[in-house]
């Protein structure tokens, strides 16, 4: 007798397929917000740095300007007064002009007990003018 062997994806082959697709979706859903608010950021630091005679401003209002590019990016998980202690403002030494930093941690929830953590650290060189 000529019996055909069969082949295809068993019961358990298929609920295992779905458990890792399942898992990356899950990974996928919770990583995209932190990279977002982080490219948002970046945008936000980039407007900051490109403001004409920005090096001239204080750090109060260059924490306004960053505020203001938030409310624009939709970056709500930073209150004004978190921009405003986050922000540092100076000199870095043997570099020319005046230079912005934003270094902060994200944290979110994953799973049970389990946090992601990004860190952010920015720094970009403010435009215009000599320094403070």
């Amino acid at each position: 007798m000529n019996r055909k062997r069969q082949s295809g994806l068993t019961l358990t082959g298929l609920i295992m397929s779905c458990i890792v697709i399942g898992g990356g979706a899950l990974t996928g859903m919770k990583l995209w917000p932190i990279y977002n608010e982080k490219f948002k950021v970046d945008v936000g630091m980039d407007k900051l740095a490109a403001i004409p005679e920005g090096s001239r401003m204080n750090k109060l209002a260059l924490a306004k300007e960053l505020q203001k590019q938030f409310d624009v990016q939709d970056v709500d998980s930073l209150t004004e007064a978190q921009v405003r202690k986050i922000l540092q403002v100076g000199t870095i030494k043997g570099q020319p002009g005046k230079y912005a930093t934003f270094s902060y941690e994200i944290r979110r929830p994953f799973f049970g007990h389990l946090d992601i953590v990004m860190n952010y650290d920015k720094t970009v060189q403010l435009a215009g003018g000599k320094t403070d």
